[in-house]
């Protein structure tokens, strides 16, 4: 995880912040605001739109932590937050797993970060191929997250209890 406290205040400036439940309505008010903010970067913006849309979704269809709708839908909890430090702008969701599920996903992230770009491909189309299953959608986030931000990931577990952590993603786009 980046350890923006070590970054001085003026290189670090917060772009969004938001903890609560992941309504998909939520995302797209989100996902707007990053896709139309402004600044000289609009290939990095791009990127970040991308990688906000499917970490955002991850948490919203994968959280232990969920509200339910009517009965019916289940929406995630977590947080997310991007920021803009230097030469980056750095994107963060954090949400509830099982502890089990905290190591199968932080497994996947070392698998992807160990993996270049013509492997990362190779990944992605057996991602398609195979059965998504109940859980796990996050695969093929996180290569795309990889595959876009030309980064690798960050990752962080924190224990909550026996059977529950906090699993923290962070990705970096590099500006230029």
């Amino acid at each position: 995880m980046i350890d923006t406290n070590t970054v001085s205040d003026m290189n670090n400036k917060t772009i969004l912040s938001y903890t609560g439940p992941f309504y998909i309505e939520l995302i797209s008010v989100f996902g707007t605001n990053i896709r139309n903010f402004k600044d000289k970067y609009t290939n990095a913006r791009k990127k970040l739109f991308k990688i906000f849309i499917e970490l955002s979704q991850n948490v919203s269809n994968y959280s232990e932590d969920f509200h339910m709708v009517n009965n019916v839908q289940r929406i995630g909890v977590g947080e997310l937050s991007l920021k803009e430090i230097e030469n980056t702008y750095c994107f963060t969701t954090k949400n509830q797993v099982k502890k089990t599920d905290a190591e199968i996903l932080a497994e996947r992230c070392e698998l992807v970060n160990a993996s270049d770009q013509l492997r990362l491909r190779e990944l992605k189309r057996e991602q398609r191929l195979n059965s998504p299953g109940e859980k796990f959608g996050a695969r093929i986030g996180l290569i795309q997250a990889v595959m876009l931000s030309n980064n690798k990931l960050d990752y962080k577990i924190e224990n909550i209890n026996d059977n529950f952590s906090y699993f923290s993603l962070t990705v970096k786009i590099d500006k230029n």
